[in-house]
């Protein structure tokens, strides 16, 4: 009797142990769903995907709202960021959210675009467009494969670049001063590979006149020209490599002539008032012979 009774206390026990545990067991699974509940609304919320229905516009801005502005020029490089806190959880993947068009999966490009393509640097797995072109304007999403899925957005806008030449359309020069012509790059995201001048339609970047001198800047090109002289005048052109061309005229105005007594008195070319004066003269002589004298008008 003794032993039976020591045997259902034991069942008891056993039975109660493990009611107990499987009781905590389902109360942490609640609480671990909860959270997870709570970490997706969290992330739908701020992460979700948004499809590009006109219906879905607000949600849309909402997502752009938090995305991380990028400008690039046209014909240039873009660099679009994407860095994660734990780095190597997951696969990454670029979308561009305009036509949900996959552009990259891991380092690999999954476009038929090969103008796109994945620079991995610690924690950054950069996107880079190369050749941009208005159209890749727009907004672009990083996403990571772990649980939950992590995202970030960027925005891309494209510029077009120009250059300016200062003091243009039309200057003038003295003849023998020195000219300096700055081409300015505007809008511009990245400087020049190359800044080309020309004159008249001529290039002359490498022309082997000794007064002609041409500088690469970041900002563009500096062009100067000493002791200028009338063939240097005419129409100059900057062309940078990743901008749009400016022009301006130049006029040489040329020295004046100097007067003929700065000449060494040079009698085949008389001033004005020596020609004046030598009128004068000869007109004076040539009347006086006809005056008549004093003594003659009353003769004694």
């Amino acid at each position: 009797m003794r032993i039976a009774l020591i045997l259902v206390t034991l069942v008891f026990e056993i039975n109660l142990y493990f009611t107990e545990s499987k009781a905590m067991q389902q109360q942490q699974q609640q609480q671990q769903q909860q959270q997870q509940k709570q970490q997706q609304k969290k992330t739908n919320g701020d992460n979700a995907l948004v499809s590009a229905n006109e219906n879905n516009k607000p949600a849309e801005q909402v997502v752009g709202a938090r995305a991380r502005e990028i400008v690039a020029q046209k014909g240039g490089t873009a660099t679009l960021p994407c860095k994660f806190s734990e780095p190597g959880a997951g696969i990454v993947t670029w979308v561009r959210r305009r036509d949900r068009q996959l552009l990259t999966v891991g380092t690999a490009t999954h476009s038929v675009d090969t103008r796109f393509m994945i620079r991995v640097s610690s924690a950054d797995w950069a996107l880079v467009i190369r050749h941009v072109t208005l159209d890749d304007a727009g907004l672009y999403e990083c996403q990571i494969a772990t649980y939950p899925v992590e995202q970030y957005f960027v925005r891309l806008a494209v510029t077009e670049a120009y250059s300016v030449i200062p003091g243009g359309p039309d200057l003038h020069v003295k003849q023998g001063s020195s000219l300096t012509l700055e081409c300015q790059l505007m809008a511009a995201t990245e400087p020049p590979n190359f800044v080309f001048w020309y004159l008249q339609g001529r290039m002359i970047n490498y022309d082997a006149d000794p007064l002609v001198k041409v500088e690469l800047t970041k900002n563009g090109s500096i062009l100067k020209v000493d002791k200028i002289k009338t063939t240097h005048g005419g129409n100059y052109t900057c062309l940078p490599s990743n901008a749009e061309a400016s022009s301006v005229n130049i006029h040489v105005i040329e020295e004046e002539e100097k007067p003929a007594a700065m000449h060494g008195g040079d009698r085949r070319n008389p001033s004005p008032v020596i020609l004046a004066s030598n009128f004068l003269v000869s007109l004076l002589a040539a009347v006086s012979w006809r005056i008549p004298t004093f003594s003659s008008l009353y003769p004694t």
